[in-house]
């Protein structure tokens, strides 16, 4: 018995989200590949860190990457040793690799003008450009993931009353919750809607996902367990052909970092930040994981330190 066939018993009993399943196979597939290991029996300290120098220094994973790795092997051997599957779990006393902390990726003004330019005017280039427009603004009035963009519904929206449910079918914990829709956004919901209609040929139904980028471009294949749907990596693979094409690094997630940011540094120095409100509209079950995705910007601190007035 390898990690894999560990992997495929945890998953087949414990696992009800597709993408936790493929992630959990695949790293356990890839712990195999990469420390050498026939079977269970032959992990050791050794085995591990056959598969943390290969990650890092063959590969040159970042440690985020490896970390992650090392928590679900975590994960799967303690559900091994529990089930008896494993004398040992070898993994339960590794440390993970140390990670350099750094303010949240945000992105400033000029990543989204450069972007909503460079789409504007060359709309050959990344096609089609005024799906991809209306893709950027979606992420950045909604502050959504990758997987819950691609799993909208028509059934999830409900434009008079300005109001989007985030499905427990793009949720990370299966977990539902609404988000308010600004009205920047209805225009574009209703276009998109209107293209998604002209393409299928026929009215939008409440279980059709809203964003496939298939309809409207061949060079994207549809998510071959969703026929209907399009892929979260379709988005990853824009974002980095975009992120070449203007000299600018953006992504969904750092898209979703920089709208926390922005409502949690409210410009009228007198409002102070909803940072509860901010975490019902990212989903997050946790305070504290809300507060990681926030960089307080300079201005904020310099106005209350400009308010000191040295005694004497």
């Amino acid at each position: 018995m390898r990690m894999q066939d560990v992997a495929g018993m945890y998953v087949a009993m414990n696992v009800y989200v597709e993408d936790t399943r493929d992630t959990v196979l695949r790293i356990a597939r890839l712990f195999d590949e990469r420390s050498g290991i026939e079977s269970v029996d032959d992990i050791n300290y050794e085995s591990i860190q056959r598969f943390k120098d290969y990650t890092l220094n063959v590969v040159g994973a970042v440690a985020v990457t490896y970390n992650g790795y090392l928590r679900y092997l975590k994960l799967l051997g303690r559900w091994a040793f529990e089930e008896g599957l494993m004398a040992r779990n070898w993994f339960e006393r590794i440390k993970p690799a140390p990670v350099p902390e750094v303010p949240p990726k945000g992105l400033d003004d000029e990543v989204f003008t450069a972007a909503f330019q460079y789409l504007k005017t060359s709309p050959g280039a990344l096609k089609p450009a005024w799906f991809w427009l209306i893709v950027i603004r979606f992420f950045y009035l909604t502050g959504v993931r990758r997987r819950q963009l691609v799993s909208v519904e028509m059934q999830d929206l409900d434009l008079d009353a300005r109001i989007l449910v985030a499905s427990y079918r793009g949720s990370k914990t299966r977990r539902e919750w609404e988000i308010p829709l600004s009205d920047a956004l209805v225009d574009d919901l209703q276009y998109l809607i209107e293209r998604n209609e002209d393409a299928l040929g026929r009215p939008m139904l409440p279980d059709d996902r809203v964003f496939n980028v298939c309809r409207f471009y061949d060079r994207y294949k549809p998510d071959p367990r969703h026929p209907g749907a399009m892929t979260p990596e379709s988005v990853t693979g824009f974002m980095r052909r975009l992120s070449r094409a203007i000299g600018m690094r953006i992504g969904a997630h750092r898209i979703r970092h920089t709208l926390a940011t922005e409502l949690c540094n409210p410009k009228d120095e007198n409002e102070e930040p909803d940072l509860f409100a901010v975490q019902h509209i990212l989903g997050h079950t946790s305070l504290r994981t809300t507060r990681g995705y926030v960089h307080t910007r300079l201005a904020r601190p310099r106005r209350l330190i400009q308010r000191v007035v040295l005694p004497g």
